[in-house]
């Protein structure tokens, strides 16, 4: 299967995806043209997909980000893995921008684990990391843990999330707590 979409407003785009060229393997190009009132030149993005291997989806894609101008262009590398297995599911990511503008670099490292207890409980746990190159910033570190339990048409869900760091400012961490009791009718 294939697929085209077009959008207007601010900025004109155009994403395209094809599942069809080859088995388990879904490809995706996207392209943002340029904008000559502001100078700005176009950007583009290509992904792959692949799924081939029972309960494991990889992915990867780059492109190149014009949307602030040449001098802050951003080459973007990203990889991802997810695997689920019965009731367990890994996911791991990482990403790196790559600026003109010095000093701008960002790498994102992020992984997870959930796992389902049984039918009506499950847990999560999930970090991640932005390394700035920027040598006046700290590492950004986030945590989150989270517990999810049914009961027919009701759900409790609570969640633990910190942030160390925040945007690389080392005076700036944050935490915070959440439970939702749910109905459904």
């Amino acid at each position: 299967a294939h697929g085209y979409a077009v959008a207007s407003g601010d900025k004109d785009w155009i994403h395209y995806s094809n599942s069809s060229l080859m088995d388990n393997v879904t490809v995706g190009i996207d392209y943002v043209p340029s904008d000559g009132a502001d100078n700005i030149e176009s950007s583009s993005a290509v992904t792959l997909k692949y799924t081939g291997i029972d309960g494991l989806t990889i992915g990867a894609g780059m492109g190149e980000d014009n949307g602030e101008g040449a001098a802050a262009a951003i080459d973007v590398t990203v990889f991802n893995a997810t695997y689920a297995m019965d009731a367990i599911t890994v996911g791991w990511s990482t990403s790196e921008e790559d600026s003109n503008a010095a000093s701008s670099d960002v790498t994102l490292t992020a992984m997870g684990i959930s796992y389902a207890v049984n039918d009506d409980i499950s847990v999560s746990l999930n970090s991640s990391t932005h390394e700035y190159e920027d040598t006046t910033k700290s590492d950004q570190e986030a945590t989150g843990i989270s517990v999810s339990y049914t009961m027919g048409s009701l759900s409790l869900k609570a969640n633990h999330n910190s942030v160390d760091n925040i945007a690389g400012t080392s005076t700036d961490d944050r935490s915070g707590y959440a439970l939702t009791l749910g109905f459904t009718f």
